[in-house]
Parts: C-alpha cells; sequence; structure tokens
C-alpha cells in the first residue's frame, strides 16, 4: 500500500521537476531568441530598488544573462557575481533532466512492453 504511494509521489516530484526545468531551459535560450531591448519592455522594475534603493540579489542577472549568451563572462561577473553560478547551476540542471528524461522515457517503454507482453500471456 505505502509502496505504492511512494512511487505516485515520486512521479509527481518528476513530473514537477520536469515542468520547472522546462522553464529553466526556456531561460536560458532566451537570450539567444529574444533581442535585449525587446525583454526590457517585459521586465518588471525591481521592488527592492524601487522601495528601500537597494539592489536585490538578482538585480542585474536578466542582463548579465545575456552578456553570458554572448560569451562576455567579466561583463556578466560585473553586473551580477552570482549570475555565473545561477547559470551555471541552470545549464547543469537542464543537462540532468534531459539525461533523466531519456532514461525515463527508455524505461516506460520497457515497462509498457513487459506489461502488455505479461497481459498477452494471461489471456492466452
Amino acid at each position: 500500500m505505502f509502496g505504492n504511494r511512494r512511487s505516485e509521489l515520486m512521479l509527481v516530484g518528476l513530473l514537477v521537476w520536469f515542468i520547472v526545468s522546462a522553464g529553466i531551459f526556456m531561460v536560458l535560450v532566451l537570450p539567444f531568441v529574444v533581442p535585449q531591448h525587446q525583454l526590457a519592455q517585459f521586465v518588471p522594475e525591481c521592488i527592492s530598488q524601487v522601495k528601500f534603493q537597494k539592489p536585490c540579489a538578482f538585480c542585474g542577472m536578466t542582463t548579465a544573462f545575456y552578456a553570458i549568451s554572448r560569451g562576455d563572462f567579466t561583463e556578466a561577473y560585473r553586473l551580477n557575481p552570482l549570475s555565473l553560478y545561477v547559470y551555471s547551476l541552470f545549464a547543469l540542471n537542464t543537462f540532468c533532466a534531459v539525461l533523466t528524461l531519456k532514461h525515463t522515457t527508455r524505461f516506460i517503454k520497457n515497462l509498457g512492453a513487459t506489461l502488455s507482453s505479461h497481459n498477452l500471456e494471461i489471456n492466452s
């Protein structure tokens, strides 16, 4: 009883991770697809900057991601020192998600083939 519930929770967690990873992948691809001046129209002004006149930990991150996509790591670090780490973690997460998705898809196909062959044996 609990084993089935545990596997269902693991599948839900995996599904949520894949959805979040798809969003992260879009963040990584965005600088290559949308020009920075177009994206700037949709990015809201930082609330911390407006209310307290102090930059938050993510101020400059969008511009830094654009700099990273151009290969300008020095400028990205100047804009936001955390940007290189966040970008690297996003890239690593995307890589792991792709590998996991490939492995999981193969596992589900093999499981489906095993179950269908098992059903054929039972019905015969």
